[in-house]
């Protein structure tokens, strides 16, 4: 069992859209960095305290942030990634001023970017992909592009793949608006293969089963895709009433399981009241024979992770009701549930303090402590 307390709570004035915690100014002590719809940036103490607020890019929504040594100097930069398709990189000075290290500018919002060394040259680059089309693979002492490819529309996912049979061998696996999904060669952006889907694939992740590798996606068409990722051949496929929104992969007692999260957007007709909305979405946990180990019914779900806590793991996830809940990863019961007024958007866990930090629609930001029982 896990026992959690709420220890502090903060209140903005606009939606917060995401957090990261980390030591932006390599002072020995994690902050909490949380980004908005605005483009503000409000770097908080773990204790609550709001150390400064900085305006980042004006009226244009920041969706990530990673702080990250990017430079091998032994001191961590801030990167962000926007709504005006411009990937900032700042260094940060002791009293929390943030200045511009470097920036590469795509021609649209940028969907997400990886920190990995993914052409084995020892030193780890920056992956980020665009609503502008683009895969860019950047480097990361000045930012300038080391290769790219184009998709046909906008790209929503992607994901390092990792040969278990040689280790040093990478590539990236990305999916599209256009419904493909495409494995590149990291050393220099080759394609390596193409699978092509009818509707906008949102989600990619790698799964294990019977000694196998399978690619797994899904989106807008409401089906998992599993397809072997040697032979590409689309092994099996599993209808949802939703779309297909995050899927991911975890190992427990060398058994590997799948998370799917399936995506409701009921909560648009605004005639509805949210609260009184039945969601059809639901989240499920696949065994490694690829059947049904648990799913919880009429959940939509916003942000989860996968984590220790203290010496057992978790699914963590926050919904578009505002609910918080902690799941026991292989019964799928619910073993915490935290109600709060608006839509939780992003969830972090700082695993030295046993702090969970959670982010809201509203402004609000909850930091909870917890605890095994």
């Amino acid at each position: 069992m896990v026992n959690i307390k709420e220890q502090w709570a903060f209140h903005s004035s606009e939606p917060i859209l995401g957090i990261e915690i980390g030591d932006a100014n390599n002072n020995g002590q994690n902050e909490i960095i949380a980004f908005s719809k605005s483009g503000r940036l409000l770097i908080i103490s773990l204790s609550g305290k709001k150390i400064t607020e900085l305006e980042i890019s004006e009226n244009s929504s920041i969706w990530q942030a990673k702080i990250c040594d990017i430079d091998r100097d032994n001191k961590n930069e801030v990167i962000l990634g926007s709504l005006d398709g411009l990937l900032r990189v700042f260094k940060c000075s002791p009293s929390y001023e943030l200045k511009p290290f470097w920036a590469h500018q795509f021609g649209a919002s940028i969907s997400g970017f990886l920190f990995e060394d993914i052409n084995n040259n020892n030193i780890d680059e920056i992956i980020a992909y665009s609503i502008d089309k683009s895969l860019r693979v950047l480097n990361p002492i000045n930012g300038s592009l080391i290769w790219g490819q184009i998709f046909e529309d906008g790209i929503g996912d992607a994901i390092i793949y990792r040969d278990s049979a040689d280790f040093r061998t990478k590539e990236v696996i990305a999916c599209g608006n256009d419904g493909s999904i495409r494995v590149f060669k990291g050393k220099d952006g080759d394609l390596v293969w193409i699978k092509r889907f009818k509707d906008k694939i949102r989600c990619v992740s790698i799964f294990k089963s019977k000694n196998r590798e399978l690619v797994v996606c899904g989106g807008d068409d409401k089906k998992l895709h599993l397809i072997d990722k040697l032979t590409q051949e689309e092994i099996k496929s599993i209808q949802f009433d939703d779309y297909v929104w995050k899927c991911f992969s975890f190992l427990h007692n060398d058994e590997n399981y799948l998370i799917v999260s399936t995506y409701s957007f009921e909560y648009f007709d605004e005639s509805f009241n949210i609260e009184d909305i039945e969601f059809s979405s639901k989240l499920m946990c696949l065994n490694q024979k690829l059947e049904k180990k648990w799913d919880i019914a009429q959940i939509n779900t916003e942000c989860l992770i996968q984590t220790k806590i203290v010496s057992n793991s978790y699914i963590v996830l926050g919904t578009t009701k505002g609910k918080l809940l902690i799941i026991d990863e292989i019964s799928g019961k619910i073993i915490t549930k935290i109600q709060k007024k608006s839509c939780l958007n992003d969830l972090k866990y700082d695993l030295k303090s046993n702090i969970l930090i959670a982010c809201h629609d509203n402004g609000s930001i909850f930091a909870y402590f917890l605890a095994e029982s």
